[in-house]
């Protein structure tokens, strides 16, 4: 597995490049911004890292701009801030955050986690799914809808989305759609995947402040309804 790591503290960065290298990870870092962009092009990752120091909008630009030419799991490290500012950044496209200071252990379990999630749902692998007239397209991460138009997904969109039609007409947990989506669960979840429902809803419900599709199971969880369409 490769891994580019992104920052702008060489210490920090050459930290990070030390231990998963020790744990059998290729590994490629860049400290200069100026090459971020064509180094995304130049390498052949599957995860990326940034180590940042604050989430400013400057970043979350950056994150987008990433976001829009790669799904591969994208790993935000960063000093301890509002839920307010993680949201936004899970907004505009990381798959992870893990605020710093953190401990190794805690870094190579969410790293796992995260390949993990990818190679369980492998995009150029998984053939398009279609439920209730509403197509998935693994490759793409888009969804087109009975009307015919179709949006395009985030990584973490794709991920719930795919997740819910596989078990169409089934309640999930939110325990359970947390550990497929993210690969792991921890405090402060339940707020980071209701904002992730609100979103998705936003581009697959004709009345997203009256879904249909996607259904909040009081006390327990979501569930995908295909008669909904």
């Amino acid at each position: 597995m490769n891994i580019l790591i992104i920052g702008d503290d060489a210490r920090s960065v050459n930290i990070l490049t030390f231990i998963l290298r020790q744990e059998g990870y290729d590994v490629s870092s860049i400290v200069d911004r100026t090459q971020a962009e064509r180094a995304l092009s130049d390498y052949t990752a599957d995860m990326l890292i940034l180590d940042e120091d604050t989430i400013e909008a400057d970043l979350l630009r950056r994150i987008e701009t990433i976001r829009g030419g790669s799904t591969i799991p994208l790993i935000l490290l960063c000093e301890t801030t509002s839920e307010h500012e993680i949201i936004d950044a899970y907004e505009a496209g990381i798959d992870d955050y893990i605020a710093k200071p953190y401990s190794y252990a805690m870094l190579l379990a969410h790293v796992y986690a995260q390949l993990r999630r990818a190679r369980v749902i492998p995009s150029t692998l998984v053939p398009n799914l279609q439920v209730a007239n509403i197509s998935l397209d693994p490759e793409r991460h888009t969804v087109t809808l009975p009307s015919g138009v179709t949006r395009q997904l985030t990584n973490l969109e794709f991920r719930l989305l795919y997740c819910l039609m596989t078990n169409r007409g089934h309640v999930l947990s939110t325990e359970t759609i947390i550990e497929k989506v993210w690969g792991y669960t921890g405090e402060g979840d339940r707020n980071l995947l209701k904002s992730l429902v609100s979103r998705l809803r936003s581009k697959v419900e004709p009345y997203p402040r009256e879904p249909r599709l996607i259904m909040t199971i009081a006390g327990v969880g979501y569930k995908f309804n295909p008669d909904g369409v």
